[in-house]
């Protein structure tokens, strides 16, 4: 049965090119219309009150708040909203993150047309989309393993920057920081910044506990498929 209109998608992404690339694709998708724009988180909140799209689809990375961010301060003043996340960072990590904030969805920036129009259409009859092979049953299953192996969610790790990451996983072998900044093509003093800034950040009082924390790192990793 045909909708009375089109679904209404609010687009809220720091980069220009971007955004007209995501609004051509729809250009002949006679159901679904892209009713604004949005180019960073204050205007995103702006935009969807003043606009009220059936869907929002928010990039991670945006100047002044996050996508995350976004939508907490939306969920707040209307219960209703359907997000999507749009990102580079597809890891299970973000989708077990997005997937607890309450989005309706998150999808790779490098997806295809066809995958991001049935994630539309998906969202807006009520279903959520993380990717065809992530079902809701899947995602608890793996949040599950998650929690059970690191005594944490995915809420910690997401927010860890690439050369925090790769760190970790050094630690985890056994690399001295000597080591680790001949690896990474780093000053040992560099090396050991990243450590006390994880160390601030997650709120880790010790040297072992670190070594602790980037094992399970590791070896959610691997439960994760993330290697």
């Amino acid at each position: 049965m045909a909708l009375a209109r089109p679904i209404h998608v609010l687009i809220a992404d720091d980069h220009q090119l971007f955004r007209n690339g995501i609004s051509s694709l729809f250009e002949d998708v006679s159901d679904i219309l892209i009713v604004g724009e949005a180019e960073n988180g204050a205007q995103s909140i702006e935009k969807f009150k003043s606009l009220q799209p059936d869907i929002v689809i928010l990039d991670v990375s945006m100047p002044d708040m996050n996508g995350f961010e976004v939508l907490q301060h939306l969920q707040m003043e209307n219960v209703n909203v359907k997000a999507i996340f749009l990102t580079m960072h597809d890891s299970q990590e973000y989708i077990l993150h997005a997937y607890k904030s309450g989005a309706m969805g998150l999808i790779s920036k490098n997806t295809i047309k066809g995958e991001l129009v049935y994630a539309i259409k998906s969202v807006f009859d009520g279903a959520k989309y993380f990717g065809r092979q992530l079902t809701e049953e899947k995602l608890k299953e793996i949040e599950y393993k998650f929690k059970k192996i690191t005594g944490h969610f995915a809420d910690d790790y997401i927010h860890l920057t690439v050369k925090e990451r790769q760190i970790l996983v050094y630690v985890s072998a056994g690399q001295t920081s000597t080591e680790i900044a001949k690896l990474m093509n780093l000053s040992k003093r560099s090396i050991d910044h990243y450590r006390a800034r994880m160390m601030l950040r997650l709120e880790i009082k010790s040297l072992p506990e670190f070594i602790s924390y980037a094992i399970k790192y590791a070896n959610t990793n691997k439960v994760l498929g993330n290697d």
